[in-house]
């Protein structure tokens, strides 16, 4: 077994040492029922793909998050979810577990009072040199969560897609890639399930074993060639058929309805979507592959899941846009209103980009977003803290240009991430304003339940942050159809044309990923 240390640090910590040592593991254990035994190895010439295909290995219950920008620039961390503990899902929006449940959490009742009691009992402070992410609830919030607090608020009549409203993996095991020094961070949480001093030591055994197993999946799959055969396009395969849910007089339609709420008083602004459905054959992880290079995005993930009732499905998605993000009491929204495609040439994507800056409808747009993210954090943030940081700078993706701000707050004392979640739940830029009365608007105007789509997607962390994408230009895999949903923010002087052709625009990169997918084909030599 490999040695252990204590003299370095934790950011120069020895290749293949285990940290920490057994004593020291019982000193943190007095005040952690958390604590994550760490391996740190060289792994420069691995991709993440490779990790997560070697280390997840097909299973449910895992999980690839990166982040990128359209220049290129790759953040300093990709985490690979190798193994889950328990899942916390629905059930008749009842709480329902998968898996062990860590004693002193709830195993019935309402599912966010569960999370938040486990958030609480599992508390652990982060541990500094290690990544910025080592451990806690990752996954997914449907839509339709905001019942769970916002009870009057009616489901859409149609549930088309069995989409649970929340699925969060009790991630037990990680890998963390540097990607500034090629390091490869391998954590196994050691967690006091029965909250006991009696079993310290085997909790700690136990989490040693699993990042020798961790290596031992490591060597054996890239031994075998876990890596996969390199991939090519062959454009002689059929392209899957897009399934356009939502004719453009349908869509028209339901604007125009849009516009008469707004006329009326009910309210300012209404965001308004489509779906569309293809076959897809391509495996998830073909699909997050084309996705991440034809769509690099701050927010990139793909998750092999299953539902209430044990049916395996994916969510695959490269987000732009943040719903909320907590960092050691700072709290931070980045509202985006206003898009335009990108120009085929560069003098045309800048005169877009100042196209979309100069126009009044997407400049009322985007203040009253900024406004409501103001409103939302004077919840839960410190009177006088709340600042607008960014104003509508433009920032570019593959399709679609957006124009966005910054907006930060303080946490008050005695408040914590899911509060903050709840305050700003859903994105005004997925719902409109006032929330409640769009909300229910949407859901009468929309043909189905939106599912995943404009939900979140991301994670409670055990040392009590957060980090929570908007769950668009994301797909949800199925039974071998890919469901893809795009909206646009409806104000009283909206053009159906513009808004229809809006939403086609944000999704392409998602289906064209899809499309791309179901082409590829191992090189042949």
């Amino acid at each position: 077994m490999p040695s252990t240390t204590e003299t370095e640090s934790l950011d120069k910590l020895t290749w293949g040492t285990t940290w920490p040592s057994a004593e020291t593991f019982e000193d943190l254990a007095l005040d952690r029922r958390v604590i994550p035994v760490v391996r740190r190895v060289l792994a420069d010439d691995l991709t993440p793909v490779a990790l997560y295909r070697v280390l997840a290995q097909g299973r449910r219950g895992t999980f690839l998050m990166e982040s990128a920008e359209i220049d290129g620039t790759w953040s300093r961390y990709s985490f690979v979810g190798v193994r889950s503990r328990a899942t916390l899902t629905m059930r008749d929006d009842e709480t329902h577990w998968v898996g062990d449940v860590p004693a002193g959490v709830p195993t019935s009742g309402r599912p966010l009072d569960t999370l938040r009691t486990a958030l609480a009992e599992l508390h652990s402070p982060h541990i500094a040199g290690l990544p910025p992410f080592t451990g806690g609830f990752v996954g997914a919030m449907g839509w339709d969560i905001i019942r769970q607090w916002e009870p009057t608020i009616e489901r859409a009549q149609v549930r088309e897609l069995h989409v649970p409203d929340m699925t969060l993996l009790l991630t037990s095991d990680l890998a963390a890639i540097d990607h500034t020094d090629g390091s490869l961070w391998l954590i196994a949480n050691a967690i006091n399930y029965n909250n006991t001093p009696d079993r310290v030591q085997d909790a700690y055994r136990d989490a040693v074993s699993r990042l020798n197993a961790m290596e031992r999946d490591l060597v054996a799959g890239l031994s075998a060639g876990a890596q996969d055969v390199p991939r090519v396009h062959d454009g002689s395969l059929d392209v899957p058929d897009i399934n356009f849910r939502t004719s453009r007089s349908d869509y028209s339609t339901m604007i125009a309805r849009g516009k008469e709420a707004i006329r009326d008083g009910d309210v300012f602004q209404i965001v308004l979507s489509q779906r569309f459905d293809l076959e897809c054959t391509a495996s998830p992880l073909d699909v997050y592959r084309v996705l991440r290079t034809v769509n690099p995005s701050p927010y990139m993930y793909v998750f092999e899941l299953e539902d209430d009732h044990g049916q395996p499905f994916a969510i695959v998605g490269s987000s732009p846009e943040t719903l909320v993000r907590l960092h050691d009491g700072s709290v931070t929204t980045y509202p985006i209103a206003g898009s335009r495609p990108r120009g085929a040439t560069r003098e045309e994507d800048q005169l877009n980009a100042k196209n979309v800056q100069e126009d009044p409808k997407e400049v009322a747009e985007h203040i009253m977003l900024v406004d409501l993210s103001r409103n939302d954090l004077v919840k839960v943030c410190e009177p006088g803290t709340i600042e607008v940081a960014e104003f509508m700078h433009i920032k570019r993706f593959s399709h679609i240009m957006h124009m966005c701000s910054t907006v930060v707050g303080k946490l008050k004392e005695g408040r914590g991430a899911l509060d903050v979640f709840t305050a700003t739940f859903p994105a005004g830029t997925l719902s409109g304003a006032p929330k409640n009365r769009a909300i229910e608007l949407i859901h009468e105007f929309e043909a189905v339940s939106r599912g995943i789509y404009g939900g979140t997607v991301g994670y409670f962390s055990f040392d009590g942050n957060m980090d929570m994408a908007i769950a668009i230009r994301t797909a949800y895999l199925a039974q071998n159809r890919a469901y893809v949903q795009a909206g646009g923010g409806i104000v009283a002087d909206s053009e159906e044309e513009l808004e229809f052709w809006e939403t086609r625009n944000k999704a392409q990169a998602v289906i064209t990923a899809i499309q791309r997918a179901s082409q590829l084909v191992p090189l042949s030599s």
